[in-house]
């Protein structure tokens, strides 16, 4: 009865294990505020916005002159036409628009057809570096500049070989609208592997029928050694 309970709780615990893996969260909890880290920070890679060359207080005095913060979230966020004059005309702020895709990206959105357009992400490093990362849309795809195409976010996490699962992302829920609207998320930037999770289950799983196994042939043993006593 003992064995039979140790074994039952063993799997239980294997099952709990693997189920962990099949969830791995899209993002930290709580989730950092990466807009504010964002607005706050001198040292941006490939950012869209001019740099003063000040300090923090001097770069969210001028953003704030041009937008509150939802604003600029949602400028951002949403998707532009790519072009060569920078202006967001929407509020007056500078926000540049130009787009120098590779050649695998560009030959991608050829492909796909439309007119193309791009998108930011912020990205922060597992260093704590800031980023500012340029996807491009086309034909209701999203683009990389390996030339690589998703349909989605989720897509994107889970194939993507720029960013990694330490790295973290802010981007619109819809990565491929135009120009988007709604929901913008935390994420890790690549989904994290679950075959580790499932490996390690089946391994105690297996471990278990071992056990299993072995304690029944020493009863059956010990049954047979018995009978030739008697």
């Amino acid at each position: 009865m003992q064995l039979r309970h140790s074994f039952l709780a063993l799997v239980l615990a294997a099952l709990a294990v693997t189920a962990s893996g099949c969830g791995a969260h899209d993002g930290p909890d709580p989730a950092p505020n990466l807009l504010g880290e964002y607005l706050k920070s001198t040292d941006v890679k490939n950012d869209r916005f001019p740099s003063t060359g000040g300090s923090s207080e001097d770069r969210m005095a001028n953003f704030a002159a041009y937008y509150t913060v939802d604003q600029l979230q949602a400028r951002l966020m949403l998707a532009f036409p790519c072009s060569n004059d920078g202006q967001d005309s929407r509020s007056g702020g500078y926000f540049d628009t130009s787009c120098t895709p590779s050649t695998a990206a560009a030959g991608t959105a050829e492909r796909l057809g439309g007119k193309l357009n791009a998108r930011v992400l912020i990205v922060k490093h597992k260093d704590g570096s800031l980023e500012l990362f340029t996807v491009y849309l086309a034909g209701g795809q999203a683009i990389d500049e390996t030339g690589r195409t998703y349909a989605d976010l989720k897509e994107f996490r889970s194939t993507n070989e720029l960013i990694s699962s330490s790295d973290l992302v802010l981007a619109p829920a819809n990565l491929t609208a135009i120009p988007g609207q709604g929901q913008v998320v935390t994420v890790y930037g690549h989904t994290k592997p679950t075959w580790p999770w499932y490996v390690a289950g089946s391994l105690v799983v297996l471990l278990v029928l071992g056990l299993a196994v072995g304690q029944r042939r020493r009863r059956w043993a010990c049954s047979i050694a018995g009978g030739v006593a008697l």
